[in-house]
């Protein structure tokens, strides 16, 4: 059973691929807890370009992890030697 952690740890993994300006709005607002009016202060960006980015970040990270979802499922239903695990 996955924990807390191991689904931070995830959720980080797959956002280190996001393009540049998506990452950085995601980790600043999404994990470290920032408002948008702060990130986009830290940025240098107008809060709206943050809303966007972090819109367009969360879109992406939704489907990243929903695909990952399905290959881990379709891992696990498929033994290590590719064979699919039937119940008895």
């Amino acid at each position: 059973m996955a924990t807390d952690r191991d689904a931070l740890e995830r959720i980080v993994m797959h956002a280190f691929r996001l393009p540049t300006a998506f990452r950085r709005v995601f980790l600043l607002c999404d994990i470290q807890g920032m408002t948008v009016d702060r990130a986009a202060d830290v940025l240098g960006i107008s809060p709206a370009a943050v809303r966007t980015r972090l819109d367009r970040a969360r879109r992406e990270m939704n489907v990243r992890l929903a695909t990952a979802s399905q290959e881990s499922v379709l891992h696990e239903a498929h033994g290590v030697d590719g064979e699919l695990n039937r119940p008895n």
